[in-house]
């Protein structure tokens, strides 16, 4: 018999059913495009690597239609290997008027094609082992594995070609965590300046224009040095990208993939381990500017995602999760897990809650991230705590884009697909009651 605190098979369901739903409500499917818009009523577009987080939790509700995701995601690489952050793609949107206007704001981003200049944070070549992992499929592996490879060796490559050996993001939104705390010393916020407001606001579409400017071009957006950051999320997601294309070119018979993919994850590690760990605090830093690198000191949960890359020595892991991650003064806390640490945002103004990713808010990718972290450095029971209350806080609020870390509420748009990757979190942890699926 379960205990009340316990997750049960009629949570799993429910999850399942608000799942098929929310999926439904955002699901396009035009002859060969077919993907899920994070939301139809803000973000209705084909988003790279929410359309990763879209085919892990859809791999546990039909397979095919995961596969068929990453297939129209994929093939939007370009001839150099760009994938964009966001295509503009056949979609419908509930409010189509404020998404024209969204687009015309940040014009700048796109090419002519309606192809974002930016890149994601590769979520979406773990997503790829996973559906592979569910259906065996070596055919659908095949024909994915030509734009997979070009599409993370121009990450490794292009925006890894600084000669420090990390991928480097020219703006926030590169990062996926848009006005994250560990950006404001590098946007020049101090919040004691009572511009920080207009500022924020407008920096990002500045930085387009820019960076359009400047033609997108790594060597020429690195030598102007204006926002140059070698950040943790998109890093740690390219280590884990390496390692599912090795996992995948094991399976495929292709041992010089294999082992090529082994050694970029591997020096991706070394170089974070080597520019970015900070002894004292025990913990990692995203790295900022491209004459004078700095640390940027500001604790976040993207601090904590070389547990996510799975590579981190486990001495450094253990304090990661025992200083921090587990620490009720910061990421430990009624509400898990918070993007931002308690005492952190005990020292920011009110302001930071106006942008996302900067206040009190708890992100489900995050959740479905670390919670894999700390599984796989032994900390299955921590993960299954973190899972068990991430299903509650969502089977009581419903799916939304985020969730305040100091009431759990669900905030700012509903409908948001991310909340469905809790699908994976029971499934790894809590199987006895997901169908025993793992």
């Amino acid at each position: 018999m379960s205990s009340p605190a316990s997750l049960t098979r009629h949570d799993w369901e429910r999850l399942v059913d608000e799942s098929r739903r929310v999926f439904a409500v955002n699901e396009v499917d035009r002859g060969d495009v077919y993907y899920h818009m994070p939301s139809c009523h803000h973000y209705p577009s084909l988003f790279a690597w929410d359309s990763g987080f879209h085919a892990v939790a859809m791999s546990h509700l039909d397979p095919g239609k995961a596969a068929r995701e990453l297939e129209t995601l994929f093939r939007q690489v370009k001839e150099d290997g760009h994938l964009p952050h966001e295509v503009l793609l056949p979609h419908h949107a509930s409010h189509p008027w404020m998404r024209m206007l969204q687009t015309w704001l940040v014009c700048w981003e796109f090419d002519r094609s309606g192809a974002s200049y930016m890149v994601d944070p590769p979520s979406y070549h773990f997503a790829a082992e996973i559906v592979f992992r569910r259906t065996g499929d070596g055919d659908w592996l095949r024909r994915l594995w030509p734009e997979m490879r070009r599409s993370l060796d121009h990450i490794l490559e292009v925006r890894g070609g600084r000669g420090d050996g990390l991928v480097t993001i020219f703006h926030p939104w590169e990062a996926g965590t848009d006005m994250s705390p560990q950006f404001f010393s590098a946007l020049g916020l101090d919040k004691t300046r009572w511009r920080n407001i207009l500022r924020s606001d407008l920096y990002p579409t500045l930085l387009f224009a820019f960076n359009r400017l400047k033609g997108w071009d790594a060597g020429k957006l690195a030598a102007a040095d204006r926002f140059v950051c070698e950040e943790l999320t998109m890093n740690c997601l390219a280590i884990r990208a390496c390692r599912s294309m090795a996992y995948l070119a094991g399976e495929s018979g292709d041992a010089g993939e294999q082992e090529r993919y082994s050694r970029r994850a591997a020096a991706l590690m070394e170089a974070l381990d080597e520019l970015c760990w900070d002894e004292s605090e025990g913990c990692y830093f995203p790295r900022f500017g491209s004459r004078r690198p700095r640390l940027a000191r500001r604790r976040t949960a993207d601090s904590l995602m070389p547990l996510f890359g799975g590579l981190c020595g486990r001495e450094r892991a253990q304090r990661l999760i025992e200083e921090h991650l587990l620490n009720p003064e910061e990421f430990w806390t009624e509400y898990l897990l918070p993007f931002n640490p308690r005492d952190e945002l005990a020292q920011s103004d009110a302001w930071v809650d106006r942008h996302l990713w900067a206040g009190h808010c708890i992100w489900i990718n995050f959740c479905w991230m670390l919670s894999i972290g700390l599984d796989e450095y032994g900390y299955r029971d921590e993960a299954r705590e973190v899972t068990r209350r991430v299903v509650r806080m969502i089977l009581r609020e419903g799916f939304y884009e985020y969730y305040d870390s100091r009431s759990g509420e669900g905030r700012r748009i509903p409908d948001f697909c991310w909340p469905a990757l809790a699908l994976d979190m029971m499934a790894r942890f809590w199987p006895e009651v997901a169908g025993g699926e793992r």
